[in-house]
């Protein structure tokens, strides 16, 4: 394995950039806010389904802020769209430390999601239109394995400071006070967007028509990349933003040992990530993605069989890590289907998909594990990664085997 394409001085100063801002935004999102958001709401007195709304209205404002970034890239350029949403970001983790009413969590957690959703669909734009095309590969896998690390360094270290306090204050006190870090922490992704130099032809004008763009963008590979996209995250929705509630109120584990199980889960990707431009090269891009994604089933199913911590975390760490080890090709591959010009929109409607499936999803979750069972969204979860992959490799895998057959 050659980890020499992890070595930050092999990147342009542009891409450290964009590498940092990923990162303080995944600590901020997915290590934080997705990972003990549920486990605050259950301690305020709410149920599964409360959560379940909440964290409905968070991807609806992700879509609507994917879909209207592509608007502000174009009318404002990446770095005052960036202070926009970090500006979000900040202030709804802040108000969600200091509010208990749930009309003003949901507030907070849109904003939090509008916020979120800029870095979201940014990043992969920038980091594409600022990548030789050599080191495209290379270039997303570094990004997918910091921005793991991130994650791992979120929910380690906010369980690991939680389980502290938890010593001179209560536990429901404690992660407010973890949101009002978060605010803090996302001060420092000012400094980064500050020096981000950006590409005159990265700006997008707004010389398009909007109806033509939209039709190329439902047409065609993107068009397969979307029905794909919004299957998986149909799926992921029932149960990956329950996780850290099942670990806690269905195994009784404490705050501190989620956090850990969940880091644990991540460093797998971290591990995984630097094996992907190796498995790409060995499989192809879209043969890698299948294979991993039906690979991961069984350690989905897996995690609600076990009670034994260790076995739990084994199956977290396996499911966590095929499921996501293809990001980063999946992120180049979806890149590709459009014309350059297209991106920022087409990464736009890629998000707004996902969350906007994922908002529904997330509800009939919560009711099912609040008045059913904790373990049925798993079932139905595995249809939809079943049949999202079914459709992944009759657009995307067999064209390119195709193609290779008739070179």
């Amino acid at each position: 394995m050659n980890l020499n394409f992890f070595k930050m001085e092999n990147y342009s100063k542009n891409i450290r950039i964009i590498f940092l801002i990923n990162f303080i935004s995944v600590v901020a999102f997915q290590g934080i806010f997705c990972i003990f958001t549920g486990i605050h709401i259950k301690n305020l007195g709410y149920g599964e389904g409360a959560f379940g709304t909440l964290l409905s209205f968070n991807n609806i404002f992700i879509a609507i802020g994917s879909l209207v970034s592509s608007f502000l890239i174009k009318r404002l350029d990446f770095k005052k769209s960036l202070y926009l949403g970090f500006a979000a970001l900040g202030l709804g983790s802040l108000g969600l430390g200091i509010s208990n009413e749930f009309h003003f969590l949901i507030f907070y957690s849109s904003l939090i999601g509008f916020g979120y959703s800029i870095p979201l669909t940014s990043v992969s734009v920038l980091l594409n239109d600022n990548s030789p095309p050599e080191k495209k590969i290379q270039i997303f896998s570094t990004n997918f394995v910091l921005q793991n690390i991130g994650v791992v360094l979120g929910s380690y270290s906010a369980g690991s400071i939680m389980k502290f306090l938890t010593l001179f204050i209560q536990e429901k006190n404690v992660i407010p006070t973890i949101f009002i870090v978060t605010f803090l922490i996302i001060l420092f992704a000012f400094k980064p967007i500050s020096k981000l130099h950006i590409i005159k032809e990265n700006n997008i004008k707004l010389t398009s028509n909007f109806y033509i763009d939209f039709k190329k963008i439902f047409s065609g590979k993107s068009l397969e990349f979307l029905k794909y996209n919004t299957l998986i995250g149909f799926g992921a929705g029932l149960v990956v933003p329950f996780f850290s509630i099942y670990l806690k109120f269905a195994l009784n584990i404490d705050t501190k040992g989620v956090g850990s199980i969940m880091a644990i889960s991540q460093l797998g990707l971290v591990i995984g990530g630097l094996l992907v431009p190796y498995i790409s090269r060995k499989l192809g891009k879209e043969f890698a993605v299948i294979f991993c994604q039906v690979l991961s089933i069984p350690f989905l199913l897996s995690i609600t069989s076990f009670t034994n911590i260790t076995l739990v975390s084994t199956a977290f760490f396996m499911r966590s890590t095929l499921m996501n080890l293809n990001q980063p090709l999946i992120q180049n591959i979806s890149m590709e289907c459009v014309e350059k010009d297209l991106r920022p929109l087409f990464s736009s409607f890629i998000s707004t998909t996902a969350y906007l499936t994922r908002s529904i999803s997330v509800i009939i979750a919560g009711y099912i594990m609040e008045n059913i069972s904790y373990e049925l969204p798993y079932y139905i979860t595995v249809f939809f990664y079943l049949l999202g992959t079914y459709v992944f490799w009759k657009a995307f895998a067999i064209k390119k085997q195709k193609e290779l057959d008739h070179s």
